[in-house]
């Protein structure tokens, strides 16, 4: 009787492991900020430093100009480690030189573009030698030589 119950407890438990470990993760990552102070943004009044005090700095800024970027991404990580965006809201500021908010956007997923991925690997010294070659290369430069 005793050795049965262990069985099927074992049994439970690597069965409840195996599925938690494999529902997907969601994360969030970013800055949310609130609608209400989004409302609140007076395009050509409203200073860059009402948000970076509240909020901190952008996610990122312009390279070439003053633009601010809030930028908000829920994802979630399937078991195989593929990621898949859920959600994603950016703010973008366009600032002048005074830092005054000068227009006001909000971007969300279906405005985002599509890169393709480029398929290959970058050729590297030493990336094309073979089994052998490697483990000659290795005996030959004294790689395995022992430290007395």
């Amino acid at each position: 009787m005793s050795f049965q119950f262990s069985k099927i407890t074992i049994f439970l438990f690597v069965v409840s492991l195996l599925f938690f470990s494999c529902t997907p993760k969601q994360n969030i990552h970013g800055i949310m900020i609130s609608q209400k102070d989004i409302e609140n943004i007076v395009e050509g009044e409203t200073n860059i430093n009402f948000l970076i005090t509240k909020y901190g700095e952008p996610t990122f800024t312009g390279a070439f100009n003053k633009n601010a970027y809030y930028q908000n991404e829920t994802t979630r990580i399937l078991p195989a480690g593929k990621k898949e965006i859920i959600s994603r809201t950016i703010l973008a500021l366009e600032v002048n030189e005074d830092g005054t908010i000068v227009k006001k956007s909000i971007l969300d997923l279906k405005d985002g573009i599509r890169v393709k991925k480029a398929l290959g690997k970058t050729e590297t010294v030493g990336s094309d030698f073979t089994f052998f070659q490697q483990i000659f290369s290795n005996l030959r430069s004294g790689r395995f030589a022992s430290v007395e």
